[in-house]
């Protein structure tokens, strides 16, 4: 994963200045449905600061963690994957941000993890399955 920091000059009360640091990442569009969404013109993604997101297909956690910066500490994405592997870089992922819920569970089977999280706001499904429009929760 790509990282640019740059120095933020920040002006306190007081008239000083202290440096924080920003961070960005590059978002693979080749590698992510909803970046290359977002590169084609998505119009709305129906989720922003403070939303509870479930994200469908969570893989390794790469675009579930874009997702988590977006709604930020106030939101939640609750991130399912099937896949041991996959779903244990995914915990260690998460491990390292407060507002992500991974879930290493089928997501054709919803009635087996409803109940580690409340109602979200948008359902997002990055999988790649031949049913795939019948993945709903």
């Amino acid at each position: 994963e790509k990282r640019v920091s740059v120095d933020n000059p920040v002006t306190n009360e007081d008239g000083t200045t202290t440096n924080t640091k920003i961070e960005y990442r590059v978002w693979n569009p080749f590698r992510s449905k909803l970046a290359a969404g977002v590169i084609g013109g998505l119009d709305r993604m129906y989720f922003g600061p403070g939303s509870k997101v479930l994200y469908l297909g969570g893989a390794s956690g790469t675009s579930v963690s874009h997702v988590a910066d977006i709604v930020g500490p106030t939101g939640f994405v609750y991130a399912v994957e099937f896949s041991p592997r996959s779903g244990r870089d995914l915990i260690g992922m998460a491990s390292k941000r407060t507002n992500v819920v991974p879930i290493v569970e089928d997501a054709r089977q919803p009635l087996k993890y409803r109940m580690i999280m409340p109602m979200v706001d948008c359902i997002f499904a990055d999988v790649a399955q031949p049913d795939q429009a019948r993945i709903r929760h």
